[in-house]
């Protein structure tokens, strides 16, 4: 390994950067599912350009991989890299599709379950963060992260299944445009939790 090249605790370091970032973005999503509101959200435009510039700025800590090892270690990292890059591509079509929900009540658009997934793969990003700490310091919690990862990402299955119930009794079989952009939603959400618990199985045999 020459002197330039990341060691495996400086890359695991780099990704917890990057990690912490999409907690932000998640934290923003979680508030705006949480929101009950009979209107228009006042506050979106700020947070959409919240989560944009965040987005754009995701690029800037990717500015070590010119030190990542040539070996296997390096082809791993660029595995995970792949998984944070669909995360954010889907954090991107998410703010788009709520752009396209308007004029809708909570009840109509945000059913209790769409919210309750949202804070679920909050909490699975902060449990990623916390297992990425743990492999570094090389301790036992990081299996206890690892599992309440997993635990998370399946709860948010049975949550998507219980919703899509929801919506199917509430528009009686139709599927107005609102709840069909509301299933696309869920299932992006769905796709993140998917990529955090594959993200954490990566890392687990690095």
């Amino acid at each position: 390994m020459s002197q330039e090249d990341l060691t495996k605790e400086e890359i695991l370091k780099h990704i917890i950067a990057i990690v912490e970032n999409h907690i932000e973005i998640s934290e923003i999503l979680t508030q705006k599912f949480c929101r009950e509101c009979t209107s228009e959200d006042p506050e979106w435009a700020e947070k959409r350009e919240s989560i944009f510039t965040k987005l754009k700025g995701l690029m800037l800590p990717y500015s070590f991989t010119s030190r990542l090892p040539q070996n296997e270690d390096g082809v791993i990292a660029l595995s995970v890299f792949s998984h944070l890059f669909q995360v954010q591509y889907t954090f991107a079509k998410i703010a788009i599709m709520l752009d396209m929900v308007r004029g809708a009540s909570f009840q109509d658009v945000y059913i209790d379950s769409l919210s309750s997934i949202a804070a679920k793969i909050n909490e699975q990003f902060k449990a990623l963060s916390r297992f990425l700490t743990y492999c570094i310091e090389g301790s036992e919690k990081a299996g206890e992260e690892r599992e309440a990862i997993k635990r998370l990402e399946r709860e948010i299955d049975e949550d998507n299944i219980i919703i899509c119930r929801q919506v199917s009794v509430m528009t009686g079989g139709d599927s107005p445009f609102t709840c069909y952009m509301m299933r696309k939603i869920v299932s992006e959400l769905e796709h993140i939790s998917d990529y955090l618990k594959d993200l954490a199985e990566i890392v687990a045999d690095f």
